[in-house]
């Protein structure tokens, strides 16, 4: 059912989107999106609402844009399109990154081409690393896309960078996590046991317990813990607690552990699932902030083997029974979760759940057989 499986499984699932839509939020929603896209105006916004609702019939009008006078048109166009999988956005990207203009395209390029993972442009983006040599910068994004894509050679580009300024590069040490390769393994390693930032000493922990280390996943459980007990900053008026309010996004309050924070979204994720189900199950059911409840529990839907179901039917039943404020903040999350689980506890827990929305829960219905976890917690979809 997953509409890139075949052109057929695409038909039937794009047009079932667009009569969920229209069922209940009447024509007009889909109708005036195409509209808009015809009259030329607000096109950034409009081509936008089209991804969001996955209008299909959207797409050869913003294929058209491809050629539009307004340069942020046409990279918004090339965007969406890329989101589509569609050949002509990655076409589009790749010729402007093989142009002379390509600095203005990096962080489109590494956008699309890493989020979506078109191995069929391999071959082009290795001639492109070859021919953009005389530029660190460019060299090092286009690198990043390739150990995304998991091309071992891509290492050599990267690692100088990281041993350079690991501090700096903690994104770029994730981007490492499909590459197997001797000497991504010992740098991470020595980054893992250095004496300096946690941070990026968990990033490299990511890399380590993908592959299998058995140390770094451990070090990466006793780090997630940590948020079990970091307190909710809310107060029910949705104040802040005095003291908790922090003075910029990301800063460490007593409410917040960066660290522990990371290790739970990012370490947790590629830790054993045998290992990491026991922990995300404590964190869902007790962590007193319930955003990290709602992290738990998404990775639980994500791991999606039978004890993470179990595990996900005990957080539901203590949600449930609403023994820490603002629980109904992840009613919802959780329903989409269970939704995954073709079973008759799972179903009847998120009809709990959903609390009565008969619409976001037949269409999480709709989206969990047919796009999975990404169309219910990724894709960003309209509901």
């Amino acid at each position: 059912m997953d509409p890139r499986n075949s052109s057929e499984a695409a038909k039937l699932y794009y047009a079932r989107r667009e009569q969920l839509i229209r069922s209940f939020h009447g024509d007009e929603q889909v109708d005036h999106v195409m509209k808009n896209l015809k009259s030329g105006k607000n096109l950034i916004r409009w081509i936008g609402k089209a991804r969001r609702q996955e209008q299909i019939e959207a797409v050869p009008l913003i294929a058209e844009l491809l050629n539009h006078e307004d340069e942020g048109v046409r990279r918004v166009a090339a965007q969406v399109l890329c989101w589509f999988g569609d050949k002509r956005g990655f076409d589009f990207v790749m010729s402007k990154m093989e142009g002379p203009e390509s600095d203005k395209w990096w962080s489109d390029f590494e956008k699309d081409f890493a989020s979506q993972k078109p191995t069929e442009y391999l071959p082009r983006i290795k001639a492109l690393l070859k021919s953009k040599a005389a530029s660190r910068v460019e060299v090092y994004v286009i690198a990043k896309v390739l150990a995304q894509l998991g091309d071992a050679e891509s290492a050599k580009y990267l690692l100088p960078v990281i041993e350079r300024e690991p501090h700096m590069a903690v994104e770029t040490i994730l981007k490492l996590a499909d590459v197997r390769d001797s000497t991504v393994t010992s740098l991470m390693r020595k980054l893992s046991s250095k004496s300096s930032a946690e941070r990026f000493k968990h990033a490299a922990d990511v890399v380590l317990a993908n592959q299998g280390d058995t140390a770094a996943q451990q070090r990466l459980m006793e780090t997630a813990r940590r948020v079990i007990s970091l307190p909710q900053p809310e107060n029910p008026d949705g104040t802040y607690k005095p003291g908790l309010r922090p003075a910029m996004i990301g800063e460490e309050t007593p409410a917040w552990d960066g660290n522990a924070f990371f290790a739970l979204e990012k370490g947790m994720e590629v830790v054993d699932p045998a290992l990491a189900v026991p922990v995300l199950r404590d964190i869902a059911i007790r962590a007193e902030n319930v955003r990290f409840s709602e992290t738990a529990i998404k990775l639980l839907a994500k791991i999606g083997d039978e004890p993470a179901r179990n595990a996900l039917w005990e957080a539901a039943r203590s949600i449930q029974a609403r023994k820490r404020p603002f629980e109904d903040r992840i009613f919802t999350p959780t329903g989409k979760a269970l939704m995954l689980f073709n079973d008759a506890t799972s179903e009847s827990l998120a009809a709990t759940m959903f609390s009565g929305d008969k619409h976001t829960m037949k269409v999480s219905q709709f989206l969990a057989e047919t796009r999975g976890w990404d169309g219910l917690f990724k894709l960003e979809l309209f509901y």
